[in-house]
């Protein structure tokens, strides 16, 4: 069996010990941020040329890149890819279109991936002097780039890696380019000609093209009567554009440069533009990803579904602007680095009714870096927010002097980066709460050049669920069986501070290339057994992984009867199959010593630093009021459960037929032909068939697909 490299290093020091199974992080081949946002559509281009400084940091917004500064949608900006920026937020170029998905024509070679091309930006003035521009203007164009494939602590197994660091072969481009205001041929729009009755065409012959008089076709190979070829019919001009390549990086290690440096987590670098040709009203620069899917080592042997993102480079902190120097790498900024931290000790996320004051932390962890090259004096502050309207605490100011980050590392002040929460939640016996905790690190004076990262904001949510997870899966998570008879579980352990009923585990299961992980599980529940899953308390078998494809988001698996739990308990799946079931994986959120995994008789905790996506749903049992369920004599709906098909039973009537979803959601409708509706489609869960004639409902079930 053949190995990704990256992995087998990990594998054969797992063997040893688990000589039956691995733990295997996979790359994710969907981005459902993006096709998130792909589906509210996509942000329109921008005719409007930019005018000097040009700069983006991507600190303030996530998703497709700032359509008032970026022309194409496919970079993806984030806060989870990239260790340790000059600033919170990157862009990541990777091998994911703008709707989210793997390109078309990924292959094992090389092939052009992600484009970031910057807007029409006015280089023709300079507008401070109001003349046109000359090199003397000293025009720099400067940005920070780092590949995939880093960690917070080095030397680092493969374990602790966010991303997919780019192969040698591959390569990260920039290109200078403008529009000449020439058309040139681009190419022929094609026509069906259709070879008349009696007619024959050896390879060579010749016959003049109907579409374009005067012009000939000719025969690459022989042709027969009521054949149809495509000629030509008519040229394709379109704008010429002179792009020049002024710098690149082939695939490269983050670890290495740490080794250089410790402080070097991303390069920047500085590039002059000089030239005159792009001083024009229509220059623009464009960064351009070249990668490679490693198809061989992440599809071979038992181990499918590994075609996903990889790849990847992020970058950070783009400017181009006048009056700079090549020792212009110091802008006068201080930043937040990382997102901020959830005020909970254990969990993103959990139940209101389940929370109790010593579920908090006692500090917060913040990473801040001052970016320029001197001391500045800096302040930092947090308030926090309930339920987005009342505020009900806010921490004193507090002033400190931050070394530059070049010489220092991050700002270690102890009040700014582990600030005191002397403060706790008070419960309202309310069904949930929100509380935005909004972190402010900023220059005494107001000197700093960009104030959009110099705020952090989080959002504490209690609702029904326990999260270990922020809800963004950066890889996948799966387990590989090399048993003959092969078995695998996996659970995650919660704690609740009162006895509790489990009404649903919600999972995020990722796709994968043609599906090949959707194969059957049992959807289990352990009770604990001195700090390990213990006896069954509930199994629901001939589970299938679902894909919300409508919301993009965790599936819920509900239960067929609730069931009553109470301290300890832990939630996952059993597999009786060699097919790796493809978890999302959070490498943002640490939840290690709370998962394990099984494939013989004992229990193993995971290698893995992150938080697999797996929620447990807890409380009073959901309110379906908002889908009155309406019952007739006349009309029986069954099997329920069933795994997919309901076969309905009524009389003579004619009915029109309505899916529902557990929020009254409708998803399908249609008329009723053949007396069944089909559920295959949609992932497990509860749902609502509905029978309609004209304007009047005639009956609603609720139908469990399992």
């Amino acid at each position: 069996m053949k190995f990704n490299p990256k992995f087998s290093i990990l594998l054969l020091l797992l063997l040893p010990f688990f000589g039956s199974a691995q733990e295997i992080l996979t790359g994710v081949p969907q981005n459902s941020v993006i096709m998130k946002a792909a589906k509210k559509g996509i942000p329109a281009r921008s005719a409007t040329a930019v005018k000097l400084p040009f700069v983006d940091d991507f600190s303030n917004y996530t998703g497709y890149p700032d359509a008032h500064l970026w022309q194409d949608r496919q970079g993806y900006v984030n806060t989870g890819f990239a260790v340790y920026p000059p600033s919170i937020g990157v862009i990541t170029l990777d091998i994911l279109d703008e709707y989210g998905q793997v390109y078309s024509h990924a292959s094992r070679n090389t092939f052009e991936a992600d484009t970031l091309t910057s807007n029409l930006i006015r280089l023709d003035s300079n507008f401070l002097q109001h003349r046109q521009m000359l090199a003397s203007d000293s025009l720099y164009l400067s940005f920070y780039y780092q590949p995939a494939g880093a960690s917070k602590t080095y030397p680092a197994g493969g374990w602790e890696i966010v991303g997919d660091a780019p192969e040698h072969s591959d390569k990260l481009v920039l290109e200078f380019g403008y529009a000449t205001g020439d058309m040139v041929f681009a190419g022929f729009e094609y026509g069906e000609y259709i070879i008349e009755d009696g007619q024959y065409y050896s390879m060579g012959d010749t016959i003049e093209n109907p579409f374009m008089p005067g012009t000939y076709y000719v025969f690459e190979s022989a042709a027969y009567a009521g054949e149809v070829i495509l000629m030509p019919v008519d040229s394709i001009f379109e704008e010429e554009y002179v792009w020049n390549e002024v710098w690149s990086s082939y695939g490269c290690n983050v670890s290495d440069w740490v080794e250089e440096n410790p402080l070097q987590y991303f390069k920047q670098v500085m590039i002059p533009i000089t030239d005159a040709q792009y001083f024009r009203n229509n220059f623009q620069f464009r960064f351009r990803n070249f990668g490679s899917l490693d198809m061989d080592a992440w599809t071979s042997g038992n181990i499918v579904g590994w075609s996903s993102n990889c790849d990847q480079w992020n970058i950070d902190y783009v400017r181009l602007d006048l009056n700079r120097t090549c020792n212009d790498l110091y802008p006068n900024d201080v930043a937040f680095v990382s997102p901020s931290i959830s005020t909970l000790r254990e969990y993103q996320a959990m139940p209101w009714n389940q929370y109790r004051p010593t579920d908090m932390i006692t500090k917060f962890h913040n990473d801040l870096s001052n970016l320029s090259n001197s001391v500045k004096n800096t302040f930092y502050t947090f308030k926090i927010d309930k339920n987005h309207g009342q505020t009900i605490y806010v921490s004193p100011l507090n002033n400190e002097n931050a070394e530059p980050y070049s010489t220092s590392g991050l700002h270690s002040y102890e009040h700014h980066a582990n600030p005191n929460l002397e403060m706790a939640y008070e419960y309202d016996g309310a069904d949930s709460a929100v509380f935005t905790i909004t972190h402010v690190f900023s220059m005494v004076g107001g000197n700093d050049e960009r104030k959009f990262n110099d705020t952090a904001r989080f959002e504490q949510k209690f609702y029904n669920y326990y999260a270990y997870d922020d809800g963004t899966a950066e890889a996948g998570y799966c387990l590989l069986s090399t048993m003959a008879n092969p078995e695998a579980s996996f659970a995650v352990r919660f704690t609740l501070a009162e006895p509790d009923t489990l009404q649903a585990v919600r999972m995020w299961f990722n796709r994968t290339l043609n599906d090949e992980n959707v194969a059957p599980f049992s959807l289990m529940v352990w009770d604990d057994d001195n700090g390990l899953p213990g006896n069954v308390l509930y199994e629901m078998p001939a589970q299938q992984p679902a894909f919300a494809d409508e919301f993009l988001d965790f599936v819920p698996y509900y239960l067929e009867e609730p069931i009553a739990v109470s301290g300890t308990f832990y939630v996952g799946f059993y597999q009786h199959h060699d097919v790796q079931l493809n978890i999302g994986f959070d490498q943002n959120n640490d939840a290690s010593g709370k998962f394990y995994y099984r494939t013989s008789a004992n229990w193993y905790p995971s290698f893995y630093k992150g938080a697999p996506m797996i929620r447990p749903v807890v409380g009073k049992s959901f309110d379906h009021s908002a889908v009155p369920e309406h019952t007739s004599a006349d009309v029986k709906m069954y099997p329920n459960p069933t795994t997919g098909i309901v076969y309905i039973q009524t009389d003579d009537h004619d009915y029109d037929y309505r899916i529902l979803n557990v929020y009254g959601q409708c998803v399908e409708t249609g008329t009723l032909q053949t007396n069944t509706v089909s559920l295959e489609r949609f992932p497990t869960g509860i749902y609502f068939i509905q029978l309609t004639s004209g304007n009047q409902t005639i009956v609603t079930e609720k139908i469990i697909k399992q």
